[in-house]
């Protein structure tokens, strides 16, 4: 098949940004699963020809390649003409929206599930407790830079309308619920976006949060996270 080719696993939050993205604006693609719980990243070998780090999401475009969930994102919306608002082309709201994504990597994408939660789980060793009080100290300083900062006078992350850093503050906030652990609770502005964005989203969202949902459903991976 031709076209827009993703590989993706949807128990990856950077790949459900991406495939919001997509789904929302009913972009036609054809989705290559990845199983991460199986380590298929590091067997597939179209996705290694693509990504030399072996990654999800990364994408083939009709034999163009890119990887690095922020750079697809950007390079969907100016391809496929999407609504201004998921990347706008005014240069200070657009400015707002690369200050989000380029904060995004370093601070909330940091935070403590995979490491606290999923490594563990597939490794069987436990983080040490060093590790996990700096883990967890930088999710709980990435929350309250949402909270303070990035949703503070604004509906969505970067402004009055949701853009594509809304899908990966969202997607990484959601997958702490596989831990059954609500980050936005107590937190008042973080409480009304995601309500928004599961306004805008519907019925997307929870299609592509099913393995979160089976996931936490399951109790797999239950541990204790004071944010």
């Amino acid at each position: 098949m031709s076209g827009l080719k993703l590989f993706v696993d949807s128990m990856s939050p950077v790949c459900r940004a991406v495939l919001l993205l997509l789904n929302s604006n009913e972009v036609p693609y054809e989705e290559v699963f990845i199983d991460l719980s199986k380590g298929e990243e590091d067997t597939n070998e179209l996705l290694g020809a693509i990504n030399p780090n072996r990654r999800v999401p990364t994408m083939d475009d009709n034999g163009f390649g890119l990887f690095e969930s922020c750079a697809i994102l950007r390079y969907l919306c100016n391809k496929y003409s999407l609504e201004d608002h998921w990347y706008p082309k005014d240069i200070q709201a657009r400015s707002k929206v690369e200050e989000a994504l380029d904060w995004f990597p370093g601070n909330l994408r940091c935070g403590a599930f995979r490491f606290i939660g999923l490594i563990p789980k597939r490794t069987g060793k436990p983080v040490s407790d060093e590790k996990r009080t700096e883990l967890t100290t930088t999710l709980k300083n990435s929350l309250n830079m949402i909270e303070n900062y990035f949703l503070k006078g604004r509906k969505f992350v970067g402004g009055d309308n949701i853009s594509i850093a809304d899908l990966q503050f969202l997607c990484e906030v959601q997958q702490y619920l596989m831990m059954d652990k609500d980050l936005c609770k107590g937190r008042p502005n973080m409480e009304r976006w995601i309500q928004d964005c599961r306004q805008y989203l519907t019925p997307h969202l929870d299609e592509v949060n099913q393995k979160v949902y089976k996931i936490r459903e399951a109790g797999l991976f239950v541990v204790p996270l004071d944010v």
